[in-house]
């Protein structure tokens, strides 16, 4: 193979690789190229300004509901020679789409990327070569998203706002004859405010009057002589970054399963909870409005919407006919819901409705989960198809917490150990990454980070467990990508952290600072959101003192691995002192604090529980579960990120199983018992307050994920040797009740697949290990094998 080039990397270039793979005896053929390319580097490499419109239109408000009128704005401009190439940045903010002659640019939707607009404003690059004319047109329609805040002037010290709607763009065309033109945003652009979308909210919804469509508005010939200047305004304030994770898109479309007519409107039910939008055959006589409402259940016989888990959401769409038949879909929103009632349609036919699933783009090929028992197929498969698709369904440029009502937002606690279960179904690498500078930009001056981030709503509570999501996604990012540069360019934030927490929260020699507690733990009553039995409730300063310790004992390591030695130290015997007040204060009679299944996990979890301790921690552990929980899960969203795993190590797998499987309340499998085809927000989430029971949650999968993977698949990536270059295979064969586990992961290696199986008392366990990997097999005889690649089977039989 030559050798790579170490040039410097030039802006707005198309770069090409191939790649030969060589093993001891041959050489492959070389691949085909490949390319990829640069963005604009600095921003001396940017022409033009930011343009748009700082004010409202007649119709506008910023109230709670607040209603803005998109941007539309477009230019005209000459290429009088042979294009060899084209190419276009562009960020539009809050979100845009991008035409060109006629031509939608792309298929992505809801760009660009949300963050922190005052510290990274993200543009998009795409080659448009095939698009270019001599005569030209650039179209592009900009809508407020998460800029112009989807609630104006209310709760406004919680809400973040920060302006109108603007755009940057620079079109770059490279000619045969090596001369190049720039085509900037400026005032040159024109802009109206009249068009078709009339405002488009998130929360609320989309209005599109089809009366007053600009037919041919992208195209050259379209007369704008009566549109206004495009007005030259301030720079959002972040700094322009090149986009390194993939944009949304439309990942598949669905058909409904049933559509019931009731009287003037339809009730369609697409038989699963997820988010997206409805692409509609519209048609109608000129005026006539069609109105799409969401939601996730029914009720009143099935006739009705249930709404009132929205809140404020309104959740609508408003299509207003200008006579002529279309497919339609709006632009600009999305919903979290399995039914739509849609009225004003005149007769719907099934035909006529089809669903856009919108996520971000992710690799999921090879990941997969299979368990079967006694019965056939084990409830565990539905757990994680209702996992699959809720994670998914908010996978929206940031992990949010929902995708249905008035909230919507990136929480951090949802991901501390939440990410690392999606990493076994998603390829998240690009996605989490993005999201670590996110929280680093949320951070303020003293240290303090968000527990949403980026902080569209400010909440700086000063607590440990959510911005632990910093840390451990970090870790994950290591630990399944061997990817370092995450934790790098964050552990100056974690350190800042660090010392806020340490400054304003340490007392006693024990960390004060809880906010949540161990959140939505399943109550004592039905009817609650939240339990009000102290018996129920853990200790917020043991909560917030175990996960102080346990950053403290991760930045040791990795204080080491980037070479800061003193903090390493500093690190080490931080996590040493607190540990010891926190065994002071809170461990009696073999139990910590009052007992609760979180109380105990957490030491456990965190390798706090002395040695000759572990086992009475445990068997209480065990008592809260089965005798007084009668095998339920007994933790909320702090307890729930190290039970599972925690059981199939200590020897109590099938508890576990047992756990997740039961279709009595609180559990995973009583929510598909409910109906659930994704994961709820509450254990309760059919019974308790709507003011709080989305139906499509993560926060409460826990540590579910990594112990379908870890430890029924037996797939785990060596934390000593991360990105899965030495792989841990070390199933759960404790769990007596399957009889199958079959479990694959993609790595940056290739695909790790494992199967076991039991019959007639005999184990048979074959696995693939992939190319440039080593991996030690664990069987339940107590032997380990070291291998290298290839497909290994091992049959033993049970003790």
């Amino acid at each position: 193979m030559g050798r790579l080039q170490r040039n410097a990397l030039k802006p707005n270039t198309d770069y090409y690789w191939k790649v030969q793979v060589a093993v001891n005896t041959d050489k492959a053929s070389w691949s085909s190229p490949e390319k990829w390319s640069t963005g604009l580097f600095s921003p001396d490499n940017w022409q033009g300004q930011w343009i748009g419109l700082d004010s409202l239109a007649p119709g506008d408000n910023m109230d709670k509901h607040s209603r803005l009128a998109i941007r539309y704005l477009r230019r005209t401009f000459t290429a009088g020679k042979t294009v060899r190439r084209a190419v276009v940045h562009i960020s539009g903010l809050g979100l845009y789409s991008l035409f060109i002659n006629g031509e939608r640019v792309g298929n992505d939707v809801l760009t660009p990327l949300p963050t922190d607009y005052t510290k990274t404003a993200v543009y998009d690059t795409y080659d448009v070569t095939s698009l270019i004319r001599r005569d030209n047109a650039i179209g592009i329609m900009l809508s407020g998203g998460h800029y112009f805040a989807q609630r104006q002037n209310y709760q406004a010290k919680m809400w973040t706002t920060f302006g109108f709607p603007r755009l940057k763009a620079n079109l770059i065309i490279e000619y045969t004859d090596g001369t190049s033109q720039t085509v900037s945003t400026d005032s040159a652009w024109k802009l109206n405010i009249n068009g078709a979308i009339r405002y488009a909210n998130e929360y609320d919804g989309e209005l599109f009057d089809a009366r007053r469509l600009f037919d041919g508005w992208t195209l050259p010939s379209f007369d704008d002589s009566s549109w206004m200047e495009a007005g030259t305004v301030s720079a959002p304030g972040g700094v322009l970054r090149g986009n390194l994770s993939p944009e949304m898109t439309v990942i598949r479309t669905e058909k409904p399963v049933k559509v019931m007519k009731y009287g003037g409107r339809y009730i369609v039910d697409f038989g699963t909870n997820n988010a997206g939008r409805i692409s509609l055959r519209v048609k109608g006589t000129a005026g006539d409005t069609i109105v799409i409402r969401h939601a996730e259940q029914l009720q009143q016989a099935d006739s009705l919407l249930y709404t009132e888990n929205l809140r404020s959401a309104e959740a609508t769409v408003h299509y207003v006919s200008d006579g002529n038949e279309r497919q339609w879909h709006p632009e600009f929103t999305f919903y979290g819901f399995r039914y739509a009632e849609i009225s004003g349609t005149g007769d719907l036919r099934p035909e006529d409705i089809s669903r856009e699933i919108i996520a971000d783009r992710m690799h999921e090929a090879g990941n997969s989960f299979y368990a079967g028992d006694a019965d056939g197929a084990s409830l565990l498969n539905r757990i994680v198809d209702n996992a699959r698709r809720g994670i998914q369904s908010n996978y929206k440029g940031i992990p949010l917490d929902c995708p249905q009502r008035d909230e919507r937002m990136p929480w951090l606690g949802d991901r501390t150990v939440g990410s690392l279960g999606e990493s076994f179904l998603f390829d998240n690498h690009s996605f989490y990454s993005k999201w670590m500078r996110d929280i680093c930009e949320s951070q303020l001056p003293d240290g303090n980070i968000s527990d949403v981030a980026p902080a569209y709503w400010r909440l700086y509570t000063g607590n440990v467990t959510w911005p632990a999501a910093l840390p451990f996604t970090c870790d994950m990012l290591y630990r399944q990508y061997g990817d370092l540069q995450p934790m790098r360019e964050s552990y100056a934030s974690i350190k800042k952290f660090l010392s806020f927490i340490r400054n304003n929260k340490y007392k006693n020699g024990l960390i004060s600072a809880d906010k949540y507690g161990d959140w939505c733990v399943p109550p004592e009553s039905p009817k609650l959101i939240h339990s009000k039995d102290p018996a129920r409730k853990t200790d917020g300063t043991l909560i917030g003192s175990a996960y102080y310790v346990a950053i403290c004992r991760m930045m040791s390591r990795y204080a080491e691995k980037l070479g800061y030695n003193e903090d390493a130290t500093y690190y080490t015997r931080e996590a040493k002192a607190v540990e010891s007040a926190f065994q002071k204060k809170f461990f009696r009679d073999n139990t910590y604090s009052n007992g609760t299944v979180t109380a105990n996990i957490l030491p456990l979890a965190f390798g706090f529980v002395p040695e000759t301790s572990r086992q009475a921690v445990t068997d209480n552990i065990l008592n809260t579960i089965v005798e007084k929980n009668k095998s339920h899960i007994s933790a909320g969203v702090v307890g729930i990120q190290w039970l599972m795993r925690f059981l199939s190590g200590s020897g109590n797998g099938e508890l576990a199983y047992r756990m997740a499987t039961t279709t009595t309340y609180p559990g995973w499998g009583y929510m598909i018992s409910k109906g659930a085809t994704t994961i709820w927000e509450l254990w309760n989430g059919d019974t308790a307050n709507p003011k709080m029971n989305s139906g499509n949650h993560v926060m409460l999968l826990g540590d579910f994920l990594p112990w379908c993977f870890e430890n029924l698949g037996g797939i785990k990536s060596d934390p000593l040797v991360p990105g899965f270059k030495h792989i841990i295979v070390k199933p759960d064969f404790n769990v007596s009740s399957l009889n199958l586990v079959r479990a694959s992961h993609n790595t940056p290696y290739g695909i790790v697949r494992t199967e076991w199986k039991r019959n007639a008392g005999r184990i048979t366990l074959t696995v693939t290990i992939p190319a440039n990997t080593t991996a030690d097999v664990y069987m339940g005889n107590g032997k380990v094998r070291k291998t290298g690649s290839g497909t290994y089977t091992y049959s033993w039989v049970e003790k």
